[in-house]
């Protein structure tokens, strides 16, 4: 497994993680983090979970991997940990680790992922979930309005009839339960039980679709 260091990635011994873990109340995991802003934010509003950001592209990740690695009074997180992988290739030492999984605002790879059911993709979020595990999927309707990116123009669009009558089984096949999928308007976003929304906060003016999902075992 390899973690964002600063500005550079290490190989930490497997020790680490055992001891982020059995100091944390609850685990979280941000997948596709990008800049990892919003872990980091979660992981200094909440320094009793561990907060498992995780993102391919692990140069974005860097510049908030230096701000956490600071004495936690000038503004350091000890509880955020940046992981370079996909989610598709995600390291078996984080196998089972997420009380909470969520995919905030995806693109590429892992917003054709979530919107198609890809089992690799589903799957990996799985691996990463304890049974029990809530997942939270949140993206932007905006996306699929005038002028669509030309990168999605083959996306379907994600809906909550979509979700009930296409994606729900794919997920199923991976370990998922569909829980519940609407629409949400930032103004409502506050409502919302993820702590990912929160951070989001209802001064964002984006409408959400909100798909939430259980992690379940499977025959």
């Amino acid at each position: 497994m390899q973690v964002v260091q600063g500005k550079r990635l290490v190989t930490p011994d497997g020790e680490v993680l055992d001891t982020l873990r059995s100091r944390a109340a609850r685990v979280i995991v941000d997948v596709g983090t990008g800049d990892a802003r919003t872990a980091y934010r979660l992981a200094k509003a909440q320094p009793e979970w561990l907060v498992v950001g995780i993102d391919p592209a692990w140069q974005r990740m860097s510049p908030t991997s230096v701000r956490a690695s600071r004495k936690p009074a000038k503004g350091g997180a000890p509880n955020l940990l940046l992981v370079n992988s996909a989610i598709e290739t995600v390291p078996a030492e984080l196998h089972g680790i997420a009380d909470e999984v969520s995919v905030l605002m995806p693109w590429g790879k892992l917003l054709r992922g979530v919107v198609q059911g890809d089992g690799d993709v589903c799957a990996g979020l799985r691996a990463v979930a304890r049974t029990g595990a809530g997942l939270d999927i949140t993206v932007g309707t905006s996306i699929w309005r005038d002028p669509v990116p030309l990168e999605i123009r083959e996306l379907p669009e994600l809906t909550p009839e979509y979700v009930d009558t296409v994606l729900a089984g794919p997920l199923a096949e991976c370990g998922w339960q569909v829980t519940g999928a609407e629409v949400i308007s930032g103004a409502e976003m506050d409502r919302m039980s993820s702590s990912w929304a929160r951070r989001l906060g209802s001064g964002n003016p984006e409408v959400v679709i909100h798909v939430r999902a259980t992690a379940i075992t499977t025959g």
